[in-house]
């Protein structure tokens, strides 16, 4: 039913359990409205938000929101945006775009863990659905 977002999510879940972390993970589309949430047993509530901010600054600004964190520093070109948009951008490791479809890109965010750990787990699950792994595949039709 959730073709391939569902494949994402469940790639994420599963590169979560193996860091042995709780994440919430968040897809939105490009205006910004929730596509799919999930929040896992024992991740913090704040989380929930920020995952979500993550996933709309990526997709706001076409990239990932670890490669932006350089540009927000004082003196820097993003420097003083967050606080212009009232926060909903945010500029933390872990929040990416994702080709859902041929001219759909969509962001999604994860967070819950160290930014190491965010920043991987969603980079590690991008990668295995984009490549076709077979281990996500079927997962999303449960």
């Amino acid at each position: 039913m959730l073709g391939k977002l569902g494949q994402l999510f469940d790639a994420i879940e599963d590169e979560a359990h193996q860091e042995g972390v709780a994440i919430v993970a968040s897809a939105v589309d490009e205006h910004g409205n929730t596509m799919l949430l999930m929040r896992m047993k024992g991740s913090a509530v704040h989380s929930i938000d920020l995952a979500t901010r993550k996933a709309f600054t990526a997709v706001d600004m076409g990239s990932d929101t670890l490669s932006l964190s350089p540009q927000a520093l004082p003196g820097e070109p993003l420097f003083g945006l967050d606080v212009a948009t009232g926060g909903q951008l945010v500029f933390f490791g872990g929040g990416d775009t994702f080709e859902l479809a041929p001219g759909e890109t969509i962001g999604v965010g994860i967070s819950g863990a160290s930014t190491d750990q965010d920043v991987g787990i969603l980079r590690r699950a991008i990668d295995r659905v984009s490549q076709g792994d077979p281990a996500t595949a079927g997962a999303a039709g449960r």
